[in-house]
């Protein structure tokens, strides 16, 4: 039995906001039914709150006006949210998407635009591609 891309994509994308000091956590399918559309939440000291969607992106990595398109329905939950709380300053909504040649790349939704943002890189990460056995998350840091 092999493990869905996209849960192989969450543990990664978790393993990454640890290692920029997050305590992230994996919703599990069932957690996610009628609620936020987002796979990894991550908190970090003092406030500070990331809510994350993982997308596979295909071959060609979308523009941020093909995001607003693909992903109308989260983009306008997470304006939502943040409308809701206009003061606080820690809470960020972002999609990222994952290409297999390229691996993640990362976009914030703010009040009116989609701003691209860097990708957390783990500790060592030119060192990794030779301890990564898993083909799909090993083609993401060639």
């Amino acid at each position: 039995m092999t493990a869905r891309p996209c849960y192989i994509l969450e543990y990664e994308a978790q393993e990454l906001l640890r290692a920029e000091g997050y305590k992230a956590h994996i919703l599990k399918k069932s957690e996610r039914k009628n609620s936020l559309p987002l796979c990894v939440v991550a908190f970090r000291e003092p406030g500070e709150t990331r809510y994350v969607r993982i997308c596979t992106a295909g071959g060609k990595i979308p523009t941020p006006a093909e995001i607003e398109e693909r992903c109308a329905k989260e983009i306008t939950l997470y304006r939502n949210i943040q409308a809701r709380s206009p003061g606080d300053t820690g809470l960020h909504c972002e999609i990222w998407f994952y290409a297999a040649r390229t691996g993640f790349h990362c976009y914030e939704v703010v009040a009116d635009s989609i701003r691209k943002i860097p990708t957390p890189e783990p500790a060592g990460a030119g060192s990794l591609h030779d301890c990564i056995r898993c083909p799909v998350l090993r083609r993401g840091l060639l």
